[in-house]
């Protein structure tokens, strides 16, 4: 697939989100120029929080112990989930995983990432699985390993528009690909972007289930 984005490249040139400039999706300057770092905060309530750390009371619904967000879903930031997701071009998860990469800090080497699963469907749509392509990226900016622990049981899709109806919805959606690989790691889930908390719940749950040491979470943006 490389070969052949690399001919699209050559055929049909990208073009920059932010300054329309030919050869990426977004270039470096418009980087540095649109997205601007958030500030550290609880993924689940947006209190103010170190290294993005989950609260203590938030954590009873959200068991993670960190979810480092990349920005807010909105401008170029939205522009680039939606190249990526709904206009099929696999180029534009290079600036996000840069971007992500940026976030963390300094990470242990026998840290793990994980993408959040996407449905089967999704995948057979798209050609590609965009939290792979992510967590993939990711894994070779930081030399860190990168694992698919978990799968979807389903193409079912969260239709509540409220936490406690999507948590109720998904719950029992994902199951662990190989127990044995899992138990006593640490292990960050990767994905595009987070809405009311309800997957990460779910699949941070099932990692922990299967005997992962820690659970937390890099996502690129959420909605607010």
């Amino acid at each position: 697939m490389q070969a052949v984005d690399r001919l699209i490249g050559l055929l049909a040139p990208q073009v920059c989100l932010g300054c329309g400039s030919e050869g990426s999706v977004l270039c470096s300057e418009c980087i540095e120029l649109y997205l601007e770092p958030v500030q550290s905060r609880c993924a689940g309530c947006h209190v103010l929080t170190e290294n993005f750390r989950v609260c203590s009371k938030c954590r009873t619904w959200l068991p993670l112990n960190n979810i480092f967000i990349a920005g807010n879903y909105e401008g170029v930031s939205e522009q680039l989930v939606k190249s990526l997701k709904f206009e099929h071009k696999r180029q534009a998860s290079e600036p996000m995983a840069y971007i992500m990469s940026t976030v963390m800090g300094n990470l242990s080497p026998s840290t793990t990432l994980c993408p959040v699963p996407t449905a089967p469907k999704r995948v057979r749509e798209r050609g590609f699985d965009h939290a792979l392509l992510l967590s993939n990226s990711i894994a070779l900016i930081l030399d860190l390993n990168s694992n698919s622990f978990l799968r979807r049981k389903s193409n079912s899709r969260q239709l509540g528009s409220g936490r406690k109806a999507r948590i109720a919805q998904i719950k029992g959606e994902f199951e662990t690909v190989d127990e044995t690989k899992i138990k006593d790691m640490s292990i960050i889930l990767v994905d595009d972007v987070m809405t009311t908390g309800a997957t990460l719940s779910a699949t941070a749950r099932t990692l922990k289930e299967a005997g992962a040491k820690s659970v937390s979470a890099i996502i690129f943006s959420q909605k607010i």
